[in-house]
């Protein structure tokens, strides 16, 4: 890739279809990049699901730095392209790198954009270029109270402006990024099959692993260590809550900039023996089949990955009443007020703490099945590819 001055580009090309075979279509899809996030956890539960024979991710990052799914990305046949804007803020090269990467690259008729804040250049850039099928994906309802987070908002309200066509994990999520436009709510599926296996055994040795007794009620909560993640309100409540259940522990499972925060935190509140920090992990079934119950007290959400995972495992969950009530598809989840930690606490300690046991089912029905959603991206992606190489070739 000559001529791209401060490109990274990955790929494995034991991968590649042999010469005169059929080859799928390469479908782009542009991320901050690929760490353990809700949003790039959809991604990869999509690309592990469609047919890789007929349909081929790659991706394009905001960050020339190593990521949890690279290795995964590579693996299934996708190509990775890093660029440094998010890094070195250099407007200039990142527009004359996108221009060269689009030229460089006609193959791309349809890309997916999920990083609205950048949007405003890529999607112009790309149109500019040819590229006939700019499809957006609106991934939360709110941006974070602070400089970055406002200057995402400021830059978000223009990603809608060269979309061909939008995508949103809720109806929320979507009317927040989009307005009047209309889009097609696309719920984050997931291998329900996967998080509704249980295997005693193997809940015993996890929770062996973690130091904890098979007595004690283990609540667990999963996200990055961010402000909206409010992990400052769940210390506050889980230390409430070991007043009312002494025999309870908490399980932190990601990582972030505000870890250290968090643990000190901890520390202060006396909960530095009761809460275990498990970082970033790549087994998160086996954590849901650990967990008693599920804490998600964000201050504010899309469709969280992490509480369709939870609810799909069958776990009891209990969420703040900012996070979109259209996640809700199980029997024993229950909204919360955000700031109201008495009403957490007697929710909590009189709820019926059991597993919903056709929690699958209920996913499946509503549409939280990651093959729904599969599907339908794979049939848009084939249908978006066909019509506009028809247009190319009249």
């Amino acid at each position: 890739m000559t001529g791209f001055s401060n490109v990274k580009k990955l790929w494995n090309p034991n991968k590649r279809k042999e010469d005169g075979a059929l080859a799928a279509i390469r479908v782009l899809q542009i991320m901050p990049a690929m760490d353990t996030g809700g949003m790039e956890t959809f991604v990869m539960n999509l690309y592990r699901s469609i047919d890789r024979e007929k349909v081929q991710f790659d991706f394009l990052y905001h960050y020339d730095k190593p990521c949890f799914y690279d290795r995964e990305i590579l693996s299934l046949g996708g190509q990775i392209t890093k660029l440094t804007v998010r890094q070195d803020n250099n407007l200039p090269r990142y527009l004359r790198e996108l221009r060269e990467f689009f030229t460089a690259h006609p193959e791309y008729r349809v890309i997916h954009g999920h990083y609205s804040g950048f949007g405003m250049f890529y999607n112009t850039v790309a149109r500019k270029c040819g590229v006939p099928v700019r499809a957006g994906h609106s991934h939360n309802t709110a941006y974070e109270h602070n400089l970055v987070g406002q200057l995402d908002r400021v830059m978000s309200s223009q990603f809608d402006r060269e979309l061909t066509d939008r995508f949103a994990c809720s109806q929320r999520a979507g009317e927040m990024l989009y307005g009047s436009h209309p889009f097609k709510v696309l719920p984050n599926g997931v291998n329900t099959a996967l998080f509704a296996r249980h295997d005693p055994a193997d809940r015993a040795a996890l929770r062996n692993e973690l130091g904890v007794a098979e007595d004690e009620i283990l609540f667990g909560h999963v996200g990055r260590f961010t402000q909206q993640k409010n992990h400052a309100g769940l210390l506050t409540l889980f230390a409430s809550l070991k007043k009312e259940m002494p025999r309870a522990r908490l399980v932190l499972v990601g990582g972030g900039a505000l870890e250290q925060q968090v643990r000190q935190q901890a520390k202060e509140l006396g909960l530095e023996n009761s809460v275990i920090f498990a970082g970033v992990r790549g087994d998160m079934q086996r954590f849901y089949h650990a967990m008693d119950v599920f804490l998600l007290p964000s201050l504010f959400e899309g469709l969280p990955v992490v509480l369709v995972e939870a609810q799909a495992a069958g776990l009891p969950c209990f969420v703040s009443d900012t996070v979109d009530p259209g996640a809700a598809f199980a029997k024993n989840i229950h909204y919360l007020p955000l700031n109201d930690i008495g009403a957490w606490v007697q929710s909590i300690v009189t709820s019926d703490l059991s597993r919903d046991p056709d929690a699958r089912s209920r996913a499946i029905e509503a549409g939280f099945d990651v093959r729904t959603s599969a599907q339908y991206l794979q049939n848009f992606y084939l249908e978006q590819y066909a019509a506009h190489s028809r247009e190319g070739e009249a």
